[in-house]
């Protein structure tokens, strides 16, 4: 039985010089011993994407929170932006790299994972598996459920290593909505038994981080309430020596963390110092750590982090105490605000559904490492770099030591290469050396979500992460039913003190996540071991006959080494054999440049240039070499590689800007630049200023465009260089549609169009709708049209349910919503394309369904659908596609008219789609159909924001899934069903008492 005592706050000398006034704990308790599980690898695998008949649990998710409050932030977030990418390369590259556990049916996967001597662990919503560290799959997967004694396989899930005591452990929540599982290998052997705890606190402790510690398992929620204010944020301490004896009375200390505002956007939890590496810190206090956004609340002085230090009695566990006010760090300036909850701000190719990135939360883990001199603790967050919701990666290594436990800014640095790319979710450590690894996700609207990693050597120049971007992997898919990407990623680092080990997700097609487990080093912690570590040149551009080439020699071992033979190669080709004198101390690195000179004297040739260090008894030869490829470019070489504007919309006399690129070895000033629109005569006008070779600049014409006319323009630019070596590049074209954009002249939020579904089109503008599309664009207008579906004109399938959702409380015959589709492509919609007709919304904050019919032979391809939703009781006409409105919003997107349609969207529109209600809030969802392939089904509450995703499987012509909804809220749902590789699907709602 749990015992529970609750403490007033004391005041307590803690263990450093000055007195410090701290508080005791919110509350002790007991560990609920749920007895030994079996030994994992005699559990059952579970089905490849949990295909099957099974109980479909929604995993609730609440931290969504508020902008509302939000304040201007008081400094420039640009200070410390790294630009460029690292310059030195990784001595290793990639090692291990493999694919991890798949698509278990439950969204998003929330993958985690760490490595021990001989194995990886990993664990996902909801499963777990063992794979060897050359990623052979040894155990698994198991549900976790199944592990765990747990039916409801919650989600959640942490796997951590204990290297002070080889051993494991597994987490996710528990049964009740209250609770946590926490389960430590009995031996080092990660398939073997387990002794299982339930953590019961009386609230729903979402996002669960545990860490390691040499008193405790520290563990951080998203608990007590929501995001905002500056309430306490309880945390906890188990009893780490007595769970890993297996003792039925471990015990757990609550601590509240006071004095810092909690963030009121989105995750408010603070994160715990995980000890990394064998040697622990002497007599020291247990670290919290929150970050403080100077935005999120006028109280907030400036960009900061707040620790806390936990002393903790295990012997009088009510003597615990916690920092009543944190050490406060400011840092340099950040913004980690993003976009609303639900929302998303990770572009993706080919669509409007935005990823959550998860801003304003530390990333997991806060590692820790002991140094013979110094305790360092590297912590990392998402940032937005360009005010534009593009994330970049703050990161910061804090120092203290033994003897002062007050912590120290030591370098921080925020890692966004300018290339358009957010980079996000991420993950770092630092090895034995002090070299640092950072792993992340990087997207953006031209890049599905992948996998990368950078890093840096500790002796770098501070605050840059100076080795070489690495793909781990490209992801080929993209997510277009929900904004859920995933709540963390995770890094550990191996016993060995030297491999970093990552583990996070991908789309391996469109809807289906995959996860990736791979390992990198930056050093092997050999005595002797050296290596070209990168080259300072040449570079690609106007080069010559005798070049010279310098480059990077690092020694990546612990002994100082002196008189290194050194080889150059061109191609293959040897060129030098020469020595390095001087020394290099371990850890460090030096610039050499050869006597010999290279001959890259041919225009347009690629050349391969290599070189390596033959330093006898080196320990680890496979980073001695480095090559780089470098082109000799042609003299001249010019064209317009863009077009930057205008841009399709709302056109009239236009400005065009073009991107010159000189692709030539030779810097350029004085030629012709031209356009060309719609095959009217050239503007041609002369550029004055200077293209640096191997460069671009951008150029506005004089000379305006006049594409006042609705519908369709042709602009063709390119650059006239006398004696341009390479023609063909001089030109590019662009394609502009002229179309009318209404705009909302009072006002959107509450009125606009908050979801809008139509067969595999589901676009939801998050809180109350009014999304204005591009920036910048009028008010009320959100242009969609990278999001398409295919629609059929053939009579009998040629009629749609179009679901909309409005949330102003006008009640019914207000709010109304008219539907058209530009047959003709001119930019314009006719009467006769009007389909849906100024129907009246009868409901607030639901979907509501429209019927939609494409007319019988209407033209093939591709077409603009407009719609536009209004309060009619304002100024405005609900008729008119092109008239602006005072509360609203129109948005448009793109339909492929289609005169065949598959077999299976046949059988699909045949279908029967039955959904029973039983007792205690459970459902039976049966489809009847003959259709073949996979049928998924989706779970979405009012907000559209989707709960669950899943394949389930055919027995006969039925697909049959049990849905039990009695952990939800109140409220209405929606359940869809739906086919991959078809255009069609089935809804229908469903009520939760």
């Amino acid at each position: 039985m749990r015992k529970q005592l609750f403490f007033i706050a004391i005041f307590f000398l803690s263990i450093g010089m000055f007195a410090q006034e701290t508080n005791g704990p919110s509350q002790v308790s007991q560990a609920v011993f749920k007895g030994k599980t079996q030994a994992l690898r005699d559990l059952p695998t579970a089905q490849n994407h949990d295909f099957g008949v099974d109980e479909l649990i929604i995993v609730p998710n609440r931290y969504e929170g508020s902008f509302d409050n939000l304040v201007e932030g008081q400094s420039d977030p640009e200070a410390t932006i790294q630009r460029e990418m690292g310059p030195l390369l990784a001595p290793d590259a990639i090692e291990a790299n493999f694919i991890g556990i798949g698509a278990t049916g439950f969204v998003p996967p929330d993958p985690t994972g760490a490595v021990g001597p001989n194995h990886y662990v990993q664990a996902v919503n909801s499963s777990i598996a063992i794979f060897s560290k050359d990623g052979d799959l040894e155990v698994g997967p198991v549900a976790l459920g199944t592990f765990l004694g747990n039916p409801s396989n919650s989600g959640d899930p942490i796997v951590l290593y204990d290297q002070l005591a080889d051993r494991w452990l597994v987490s996710e929540f528990g049964q009740g909505a209250n609770s946590l599982l926490i389960a430590i290998s009995e031996t080092s052997d990660p398939a073997g038994a387990y002794n299982l705890y339930e953590i019961l606190n009386g609230q729903f402790e979402d996002y669960p981080h545990y860490s390691i510690w040499p008193d405790g398992y520290y563990l951080t929620t998203n608990g007590n309430g929501g995001g905002g204010g500056f309430n306490p944020r309880e945390v906890f301490v188990l009893e780490r020596d007595a769970m890993l004896a297996g003792d039925p009375d471990a015990q757990i200390v609550g601590l509240n963390l006071t004095g810092q505002f909690a963030n009121p956007t989105t995750i408010f939890s603070a994160a715990s110092a995980n000890l990394t590496g064998f040697a622990t810190p002497e007599n020291s206090p247990g670290f919290f750590v929150y970050l403080q956004d100077d935005s999120w609340n006028g109280n907030i002085d400036t960009d900061q982090l707040l620790i806390w230090e936990a002393v903790i009695d295990w012997d009088d566990i009510g003597n615990s105490t916690i920092s009543a006010n944190p050490q406060e760090i400011p840092v340099d300036a950040f913004d980690s605000l993003f976009a609303a909850f639900g929302v998303g701000e990770i572009d993706q190719p080919g669509t409007a559904q935005e990823l959550a990135g998860q801003g304003g939360i530390i990333s997991y883990m806060a590692n820790y490492r002991v140094f013979e001199d110094h305790n360092s603790w590297l912590i990392t967050f998402n940032v937005d770099v360009d005010g534009n919701d593009t994330s970049g990666i703050r990161w910061i290594e804090l120092r203290n030591t033994d003897a002062d436990d007050t912590w120290t800014l030591f370098q921080e640095g925020t890692f966004a290469p300018d290339d358009g790319n957010s980079r996000f979710m991420s993950s770092a450590a630092m090895d034995a050396q002090g070299n640092i690894g950072l792993a992340y996700n990087i997207g953006s609207g031209d890049m599905p979500v992948g996998i990368r990693h950078t890093g840096r050597f500790a002796s770098d120049p501070l605050g840059q992460m100076t080795v070489e971007e690495n793909v781990i992997f490209d992801g080929p898919g993209v997510q277009t039913n929900s904004n859920r990407f995933g709540d963390y990623a995770h890094m550990t680092l191996d016993p060995n003190e030297f491999t970093f080990w990552h583990t996070s997700q991908y789309f391996s097609s469109n809807n289906v996540w995959a996860t990736r487990i791979a390992s990198f080093r930056l050093s092997d912690g050999f005595a002797t071991d050296v290596g070209v570590n990168g080259f300072i040149s040449p570079e690609t551009g106007d080069l010559t006959d005798s070049e010279t080439v310098e480059i990077i020699i690092r020694n990546f071992g612990t002994d100082d080494q002196s008189n290194i033979p050194l080889e150059l190669r061109l191609d293959g080709a040897l060129i030098a054999n020469e020595t390095f004198t001087g020394t290099i101390p371990g850890g460090e690195s030096v610039n050499y440049m050869f006597t010999a000179t290279l001959d890259l004297n041919i225009e347009g040739q690629t050349y391969v240039i290599s070189a390596n260090t033959l330093l006898d008894g080196d320990q680890q030869p496979v980073n001695d070499d480095a090559s780089i490829e470098v082109t000799h470019l042609l003299a001249d070489d010019l064209g317009v590689s863009a077009i930057t504007s205008p841009t399709s919309g709302m056109l009239g006399v236009e400005d065009v800007t073009v991107d010159i690129t000189n692709f030539g070895g030779v810097a350029q000033s004085n030629f012709e630049v031209q356009y060309i629109l719609d095959a009217e005569a050239p503007v041609v006008e002369t550029f004055t200023g200077n293209v640096p070779a191997n460069s671009t600049v951008s150029y506005t014409f004089t000379t305006q465009a006049d594409v006042t006319v609705a519908g369709n323009h042709t602009i063709v630019a390119r650059t006239n260089l006398a004696g341009d070596q390479d023609p063909s590049n001089d030109e590019t074209s662009i394609e502009l549609l002229n179309i009318c954009m209404p705009m909302a002249t009072q006002g959107c939020n509450i009125d606009g169009i908050k979801q809008f579904v139509l067969n595999t089109i589901n676009a939801d503008d998050g809180g109350n709708g009014c999304n204005t599309e591009p920036e910048g664009g009028p008010q009320g207008y959100a242009n969609r049209t990278d999001l398409s579906t295919t629609l059929s004109n053939v009579d009998g399938q040629n009629e749609y349910i179009l679901q909309a959702q409005q949330n102003w409380p006008g009640g019914p015959g207000v709010e109304a919503l008219s539907v058209w589709i530009d047959f003709n492509d001119n930019g314009d919609f006719e009467d006769s394309e009007q389909l849906i007709a100024g129907e009246f919304f009868q409901q607030v904050g639901v979907l509501e369904d429209f019927t939609l019919t494409i007319p019988v032979g209407s033209p093939l391809g591709s077409h603009i659908l407009r719609a536009k939703a209004i309060d009619t009781s304002a100024a405005g006409d609900i008729n008119e596609a092109c008239s602006s409105f005072s509360f609203g919003e129109v948005q448009d997107y793109t339909v492929i008219i289609d005169d065949t349609l598959g077999v299976d969207d046949i059988a699909f529109a045949n279908s029967e789609f039955i959904i029973s209600t039983l007792d205690n809030e459970k459902f039976d969802v049966q489809l009847t159909s003959v259709v073949d392939g996979t049928i998924f089904i989706g779970v979405y509450n009012s907000l559209g924001q989707q709960l669950k995703y899943k394949p389930v499987q055919r027995e006969g012509n039925t697909f049959n899934v049990a849905l039990d909804m009695s952990n939800v809220a109140s409220g209405v749902y929606f359940v869809k069903m739906m086919t991959t590789g078809s255009s069609r699907f089935i809804t229908k709602k469903i009520l939760v008492k």
